[in-house]
């Protein structure tokens, strides 16, 4: 009995649908990609349940001759390529004739189109890959409708991994916009249930389509071009400038002769470049257009051909940067504070922190000693005007009543008591081993180190403090106590903020604005694509994109507690702020308070130690 067995047609085809089509979202890529190959310059995708139900795509293209109706669904069937040459010279976005075949294997499908100059339309029905009709039909002008329903109908493993009605309407979101961008003069719609998402009319320029599609100020957007006639490459830019800062890299976008691809090496180009402008933490927006010779780029090594092969790829990485950082150096805007960037609190009832608005452009949360403040400052008979500047996170109340005199070379284990620890281990007189923290807590500030790091001297050894890993810790310990008492101490804002959203953050926001409000964040949609940000938690001092970064969490109405606080804090603490050694000292004090302030909420490190003996080694003295 043999056990090698040749494939029925029926599973063959399931097979190499699964390759294909992944997911709703990778139909309606392949619908969209052959209405752009036909010429259409308009576009309009509806949507039902995600794409599970309905995906119905129409173009104004050339339409489909009733003698090729016979064979676009048959697999390897294309119009695209004739032979093996025309893979080396690829201008088409679809080329491999499997994305009709692999969509009618797997749903129903039905094609209403008419050419320029015929009589009538015709319209063809398929049902699991199977031709059931082929009719005349009234379609009143060239173009082409094809309905796609019941999508994975017949293969039920694939159908009951879909995501929920929400997700996979955002993949196709993903798929959308970057041809969105490229093609700023079509007219291009997008609907979901009956809602319209995108209407976006042909606009005058890229800056001007991206700035509609993405929700941006204009004005912040940049555009550029260069070219480099000895490699054969041109570069189309549009970039943010430092005015348009994301927690993620949700808004970047890189075209390769017209196809949205990813390339690692050439994103990692562009961001590094980025660095000059913007801190770590966040990110920027960008959409690059690099057009090269076609036989110096092979887009047929995945299925899905998002990944391109570039021949030089570090050479075109050079040229890159050299663009972009020409760009932004001569084209980039200076940043700009907005009123509504300065956030100004109210005072608020049981439960909620009240703090005064900013002055002089300290932070209100940073202010310990405010003028005309009565209380602690008076009672100590300190000037009313002073101000003890606190590191970002820190409640007034969760600091001392009078800054400690700091001298150099001050001990931090004579200032404060850590928990759990006794005055013979915080002495070193146990004989025995003495843990880091201990060890810490004695330990001789030395200084800081640009803008970062915290240098503390300890017996022979040098303690290097990272200070925004520790602030991260810090403020993700004590917003997770909160959120898991039920108690987050919140900040009413006397003027909202404003944030304009994407359509994917505005979908994200629909399932979980319940869920944003527990967490301290309350927020209400003041338009299509505008929320308004009423209340914040206390201890999150960038709550724009603390809101931002938690949006772009997936499935963040089922996210659990730790993973919510973890993203808001991320995108709420930054590095460069200069700490005095008072400050140094309320950090380290609150970090070994914490139950583990060995790594950051991320998994990187809080310190490290360096030892004598290794800078003894480097400076060869032994």
């Amino acid at each position: 009995m043999p056990k090698v067995k040749i494939l029925s047609p029926d599973v063959i085809s399931k097979i190499a649908a699964g390759e294909v089509v992944e997911r709703p979202a990778s139909a309606v890529k392949e619908l969209f990609e052959n209405a752009l190959d036909a010429g259409a310059t308009r576009v309009e995708v509806h949507l039902k349940d995600g794409g599970k139900s309905l995906i119905l795509v129409k173009d104004n293209g050339s339409g489909i001759d009733r003698v090729d109706l016979d064979t676009i669904f048959t697999r390897h069937a294309t119009s695209k390529i004739a032979n093996a040459a025309d893979l080396e010279a690829l201008l088409s976005l679809g080329f491999r004739g499997e994305a009709l075949y692999s969509i009618g294997a797997v749903s129903e499908v039905t094609v209403r189109t008419r050419t320029e100059g015929a009589k009538e339309g015709w319209e063809l029905f398929l049902r699991g890959g199977a031709r059931e009709r082929v009719a005349p039909a009234a379609v009143a002008s060239r173009g082409t409708e094809i309905k796609v329903e019941e999508i994975f109908f017949n293969t039920p493993a694939r159908k009951k991994f879909l995501k929920s009605d929400s997700a996979e309407f955002d993949q196709t979101l993903n798929i959308f916009v970057p041809y969105a961008l490229f093609f700023p003069s079509y007219h291009l719609t997008l609907t979901h249930n009956g809602r319209t998402v995108y209407d976006l009319a042909p606009a005058q320029s890229f800056a001007e389509r991206a700035a509609k599609a993405l929700n941006l100020n204009a004005q912040h957007i940049i555009e550029a071009e260069d070219s480099f006639p000895q490699d054969k490459i041109a570069v189309k830019l549009v970039l943010g400038d430092i005015n348009i800062q994301r927690p993620r890299r949700d808004l970047q976008y890189l075209f390769v002769n017209g196809r949205p691809v990813q390339s690692r090496n050439l994103l990692f180009q562009i961001n590094d470049i980025y660095r000059l402008i913007m801190p770590e933490g966040v990110h920027p927006f960008f959409a690059v257009f690099i057009t090269l010779p076609p036989e110096d780029v092979d887009v047929n090594i995945h299925p899905t051909k998002r990944e391109v092969r570039v021949r030089q790829e570090s050479r075109l990485g050079g040229l890159l940067r050299g663009a972009v950082e020409r760009a932004l150096m001569t084209k980039g805007g200076a940043k700009e504070v907005a009123a509504n960037d300065v956030f100004t609190f109210e005072p608020s009832g049981s439960g909620s922190n009240s703090a005064p608005a900013r002055n002089f452009g300290v932070p209100a949360d940073r202010i310990v000693f405010a003028p005309g403040q009565k209380g602690a400052a008076a009672s100590i008979g300190r000037p009313a005007a002073q101000y003890w500047m606190a590191p970002t996170g820190y409640r007034r109340d969760d600091l001392p009543i009078q800054p400690p005199a700091v001298e150099s070379g001050v001990n931090f284990g004579d200032m404060y008591q850590i928990p759990g620890m006794s005055s013979a281990a915080k002495a070193g007189e146990s004989g025995h081993l003495v843990r880091v923290p201990e060890r810490l807590a004695r330990a001789r500030f030395v200084g800081t180190f640009v803008k970062k790091y915290h240098l503390f001297e300890e017996g022979d050894a040098l303690f290097v403090i990272d200070q925004h890993a520790a602030q991260e810790r810090v403020v993700f310990e004590k917003f997770l106590r909160q959120i898991e008492a039920g108690k987050v101490e919140v900040q009413h804002l006397l003027t909202p903020v404003l944030i304009k959203a994407t359509p994917q953050e505005m979908l994200a926001w629909e399932s979980s604005e319940d869920k944003l409000k527990s967490f301290g964040f309350e927020t209400t949609q003041l338009d299509e694509g505008t929320l308004a940000l009423q209340t914040a938690p206390t201890l999150i001092s960038n709550p724009e994109q603390a809101v931002r970064a938690l949006l772009g969490e997936e499935s963040l109405a089922r996210a659990d507690k730790e993973s919510v606080a973890r993203r808001a804090c991320r995108a709420s603490v930054m590095a460069g702020d200069k700490m005095s050694q008072v400050e140094a000292a309320q950090q380290l004090k609150e970090l070994l308070s914490c139950k583990d302030p060995f790594t950051c909420p991320h998994g990187r490190p809080v310190f490290i130690e360096i030892k004598s003996s290794f800078l003894d080694r480097q400076f060869l003295r032994t």
